[in-house]
């Protein structure tokens, strides 16, 4: 993607943001999650699969990308990683390594506000359907994120970035905005309607 204006940043952020609030409510409505995720972690309980998901983000977070952000660091500066300065690093990068060094940047911004969601959305017993879908999702679009942002594929990163973003506002949104449950499903109703038309029209006899 070329270089955007703050104008064109703000409406492509305008017409991204709901569609993919969009997209992360459809794979949670689909059942996507349940049918094809959750069964790689039968071994755990329902309920603590939204824990489990924040295990394995800290774990992304703190340990797999950080770690890549050092190696990154002491490949791109002339006399090697600086323990003494280990944030004097940004001048000497360039290209890949310093994406790899912005990609754990962002899942360090972006996992305290997933941490923080899950354990509201657990203590205000948000219903576990939503808890276990939008937990699950989060944590792969994050995971996928980073790969995304170091190969520089923009739109897809930008995409993925968002799309983890609306699992976390969904969270929060169910867990503390007062009958947002019911708000949803009829969100939901309009969302399959259109569905249905869509699919009724593309549909020759």
């Amino acid at each position: 993607m070329s270089k955007l204006s703050p104008k064109a940043v703000s409406l492509a952020l305008l017409l991204l943001a709901p569609s993919c609030f969009l997209a992360t409510a459809a794979i949670q409505q689909l059942q996507i999650v349940e049918e094809s995720l959750l069964p790689l972690f039968h071994h755990f309980k329902a309920k603590d699969i939204p824990f489990l998901m924040a295990g394995i983000i800290f774990a992304w977070t703190y340990v797999i990308t950080a770690s890549f952000s050092v190696i990154a660091q002491s490949i791109g500066s002339r006399n090697g990683y600086d323990n003494h300065e280990p944030r004097l690093y940004k001048s000497s990068l360039r290209g890949t390594l310093t994406r790899i060094v912005a990609a754990h940047e962002v899942a360090l911004e972006n996992a305290p506000a997933f941490f923080a969601a899950v354990i509201i959305a657990s203590a205000n017993k948000v219903p576990l359907k939503y808890r276990t879908s939008f937990s699950v999702i989060y944590t792969v679009l994050r995971i996928i994120h980073t790969p995304l942002y170091v190969l520089d594929f923009d739109i897809a990163r930008a995409i993925a970035h968002i799309m983890a973003l609306s699992c976390t506002t969904w969270l929060f949104a169910f867990a503390l905005l007062p009958g947002f449950e019911q708000y949803y499903s009829s969100f939901i109703e309009v969302v399959n309607i259109l569905r249905s038309v869509s699919d009724d029209a593309w549909t020759f006899d």
